[in-house]
């Protein structure tokens, strides 16, 4: 007889409790105090299949402060007892049709029961039909179990086959998205705390939607919701401390206000937006990445520590924006990420940025985003460190385009005119460029780097994967094996204005050097 193939569901959650040879038994002991008289801790000398009840009880992030008290408590909230806490619900093949899917969790929620904790639960629905009223029944389920993070992903309809224009083709899948008449039964989950969506229409929730009281994280990609919608659904969330929108492609004025909790704001790929309002005085973290908008305001400039600012890719145009003004008050940023636009918005401003943006004095990590490195780029540069004070600059991260095939590549051979700036770059210890090819504009941009950097500790120089090779078989000079050795011959030629910089050139990035904004949103 053949055998059937076990569901992914039924195997992730065919779990047993964690054993314990001390088990059989709790304690014998008869409501004395929770500390002997000889110090030891009366607790966490129970067994742990009765600890691991204790912690079924608490919320999870009580379960989790729990790791604190000693080592043995560490990381014991990760088995909590009785059931697994953390369901992932998706297709086990790719190739497994809708309904036997949904009869396959109706099934297992059935076998699970109500009632019993759940601290994540995971959705993701195979293509090809509407799921509407299954994903109100299982939220329902979730709710009954105290769902804590819910987190339901809906593939669009497959029509990659179909000779559709990508209007029409977008349209379908607004169709075919999962309504918004489930989100009701969220704000049923009184414990949620954090909530990914992707994939599904909030294009009306109503204006008396319930209070989620205690969610903190919210992250909706490729979801179909409106301008009003996202008001009501981040007004309806008090305590709210990050927002995550990507792909959503009917957001125009994106508004948050009525939120005083929101710490990290994140916008990526959202093509039809054209303002942000933010309204949060404690936001700490602004990531976008996309079309530059006309309008960027932020009620406390101020307070803003981490800013990503990235065009998504070479721009056909440069289109108006006030984003230059809105980033000049960022007195105390600590953390920031430029793409080449951005720095050519800088070069256009002139004086007006440099009344804008004249001292970054807090400023301790930056990192530049160059899809092209034209003369004109490397001039851009130049205006940055000169417009922009960075007293206090301890790393420089620079990523260089990854691919030679750009209209501009004869200029890679024109060597600049314009001397570089005097600037203070005296705290600066750590320089890392990535993708790099020797050309004469990088180098000419790491002999400035060299001899501005006082204090400079490492310069990590990563070669592109492409790495043109024949350009220096031409200038092989006695002593260089290869490439890579006449690169470092040559780096080596360069003024130091730190005795003790080490210059390292690898061909492969062992990841030593991370910026804190390591998730690069485009390819440069």
């Amino acid at each position: 007889m053949r055998k059937t193939k076990k569901a992914r569901w039924a195997a992730d959650l065919s779990l047993s409790p964690p054993s314990s040879s001390s088990s059989s038994s709790a304690s014998d002991g008869s409501g004395g105090d929770i500390v002997e008289k000889d110090g030891d801790d009366r607790l966490t000398e129970l067994p742990d299949i009765i600890r691991l009840h204790i912690l079924a009880q608490l919320p999870l992030q009580d379960a989790i402060r729990t790791g604190f008290l000693s080592s043995r408590w560490r990381s014991l909230w990760r088995h909590r007892w009785p059931h697994p806490a953390v369901l992932d619900l998706s297709p086990h093949t790719v190739a497994a049709s809708a309904d036997d899917f949904v009869a396959g969790v109706d099934r297992f929620l059935s076998a699970r029961g109500r009632g019993r904790r759940i601290d994540t639960l995971f959705v993701a629905l195979p293509p090809a039909r509407r799921y509407d009223a299954d994903i109100k029944r299982w939220i329902e389920y979730a709710a009954s179990c105290s769902v804590e993070d819910l987190r339901l992903v809906v593939s669009p309809s497959s029509l990659a086959g179909t000779s559709a224009r990508p209007g029409r083709r977008l349209r379908r899948q607004e169709r075919a998205a999962v309504s918004s008449v489930f989100f009701h039964s969220i704000c049923e989950c009184s414990n949620l705390t954090r909530l990914a969506l992707s994939g599904l229409r909030l294009s009306s929730p109503g204006a008396n939607i319930k209070r989620l009281s205690n969610l903190e994280v919210l992250d909706l990609h490729a979801a179909h919701v409106t301008d009003a919608a996202l008001r009501r659904v981040v007004a309806a969330c008090p305590l709210l401390r990050s927002l995550d929108l990507r792909l959503c492609r009917k957001l125009r004025r994106i508004v948050i206000t009525a939120n005083s909790r929101l710490t990290r704001l994140t916008i990526v790929d959202c093509p039809r937006a054209l303002e942000v309002t933010v309204s949060a005085p404690d936001l700490r973290c602004f990531r976008y990445s996309g079309n530059y908008l006309t309008s960027y305001s932020f009620d406390s400039p101020k307070r803003l520590e981490e800013v990503y600012m990235s065009s998504g890719g070479p721009p056909s145009c440069l289109p108006p924006s006030n984003w230059v003004k809105a980033l000049g008050g960022l007195a105390n940023i600590r953390v920031l990420t430029l793409c080449s636009l951005s720095l050519q918005y800088f070069a256009i401003e002139g004086g007006n940025a440099t009344r804008e943006c004249n001292n970054f004095r807090n400023l301790r990590e930056l990192q530049l985003l160059m899809d092209m490195m034209t003369v004109d780029n490397l001039m851009n540069i130049y205006t940055f460190f000169r417009i922009c004070k960075c007293p206090r600059l301890e790393k420089l991260f620079i990523e260089l385009p990854t691919t030679m095939n750009d209209p501009y590549v004869e200029n890679y051979l024109m060597v600049p005119k314009e001397e570089p700036p005097e600037v203070d770059l005296k705290y600066l210890k750590i320089i890392k460029i990535n993708n790099f090819n020797g050309h004469r504009n990088e180098m000419q941009l790491v002999r400035f780097l060299l001899g501005k950097a006082g204090v400079l500790k490492s310069l990590m120089v990563i070669t592109s994967k492409d790495f043109m090779v024949e350009e220096y078989i031409k200038n092989t000079v006695d002593g260089c094996r290869d490439s890579l050795h006449f690169l470092q011959s040559q780096l080596s030629l360069f003024t130091k204005a730190s005795v003790n910089a080490q210059i390292i050139l690898s061909g492969h990035d062992d990841n030593k050097f991370i910026p804190t904004h390591w998730e690069v949103y485009y390819k440069v």
